[in-house]
């Protein structure tokens, strides 16, 4: 599988610019999540997760992903899909 580092390089750097923009000096990064959805013919039901949870994340991570799917959907029934925060 070839992949463009380029892709994750700009993810990162667009997530660590506006945390560091939006939040103040006194914030800290509790924890966060890379997810992935993998296709292809050779992987059973044609597709694959794969994620990354920080260190020590493990019990906060499916909160972090309870919130992202809520503000998803709720992006979602407002009619912008492309909304992060």
């Amino acid at each position: 599988m070839a992949i463009e580092l380029s892709l994750f390089n700009n993810s990162v750097t667009t997530l660590v610019n506006h945390l560091t923009s939006y939040y103040g000096e006194d914030a800290t990064l509790e924890t966060y999540v890379i997810c992935a959805r993998v296709k292809g013919r050779g992987i059973p039901g044609g597709s694959g997760l794969n994620w990354v949870i920080s260190p020590g994340g493990d019990d906060l991570a499916p909160g972090l992903l309870k919130g992202v799917l809520k503000a998803i959907e709720d992006a979602a029934h407002e009619g912008n899909g492309s909304h992060h925060s």
